[in-house]
């Protein structure tokens, strides 16, 4: 079960994770992933997407505008990655915010785990992942990593209605696992989102659910709440219509 800490004195340090924000889906690659600090202490990146520029090439996996633009390249992929032992689990979560802007329709994005050591897919038990021999994504040459791939869109998927109340919000959990690894290295975990719209969603880590020695970079009360509450006036609009998108 989610729940969220704040780095300040006027919190409980009760049960949570502590939350990092990616307002402009910053980390859209395994070069720019966001890295957790560890696997011990309990943590969540709280991504907000974008719309595609206006030179986005549909078929183009990670997109960058031409060489006169000095904008960061766009994609549909949100990575995070956490360094997991090999005497240690795999533990994380995957959730988005329960509001309207989300709920009609229905946000169910696709999740991939990426890396060298990962279980196989019958550890996750029922519903269990699907293994992919080549993910859809770029990867770097010679890197020898497998994916298991969660598709929320299908209903054998279901959510878990947490309420937070640090965060005066409702957020909906889809996938909650602490599983062993095969060996020790960097599990990546990827989302991908099918959507037209700008969207929120959390990916968690870690199970120790304490205040780490540095707190560095962790989200103000205020930006967890507005995030968790969406309150960017962005999320749920549908972008304008680019590319190939003019032609669906």
């Amino acid at each position: 079960m989610i729940s969220f800490i704040l780095a300040s004195v006027f919190l409980s340090l009760a049960a949570a994770h502590l939350p990092y924000l990616d307002a402009q889906n910053s980390h859209n690659s395994i070069h720019t992933a966001f890295s957790f600090p560890d696997n011990i202490y309990s943590r969540a990146l709280l991504t907000t997407t974008t719309c595609p520029p206006r030179y986005y090439n549909h078929g183009n996996k990670t997109h960058t505008q031409p060489a006169t633009a000095r904008a960061k390249p766009w994609s549909r992929y949100s990575w995070s990655k956490v360094y997991v032992g090999g005497d240690e689990c795999l533990t994380f979560e995957f959730g988005v915010p329960h509001i309207p802007a989300l709920e009609y329709p229905s946000f169910r994005p696709t999740v991939y785990l990426v890396g060298e050591c990962l279980p196989p897919a019958r550890a996750f038990g029922y519903p269990e992942p699907q293994p992919l021999e080549y993910p859809p994504f770029d990867l770097p040459s010679g890197y020898r990593a497998t994916a298991l791939r969660f598709h929320l869109a299908d209903p054998i998927w279901e959510a878990e209605k947490i309420d937070e109340p640090r965060l005066d919000a409702t957020l909906l959990s889809y996938l909650n696992y602490s599983v062993p690894v095969k060996c020790s290295g960097e599990v990546y975990i990827v989302v991908e989102t099918h959507e037209k719209r700008v969207v929120e969603y959390y990916v968690a880590v870690g199970e120790l659910e304490e205040l780490p020695a540095s707190t560095a970079g962790v989200a103000t009360l205020a930006e967890a709440r507005a995030w968790a509450q969406g309150e960017d006036k962005r999320v749920g609009q549908y972008c304008p219509r680019r590319g190939i998108w003019e032609r669906e």
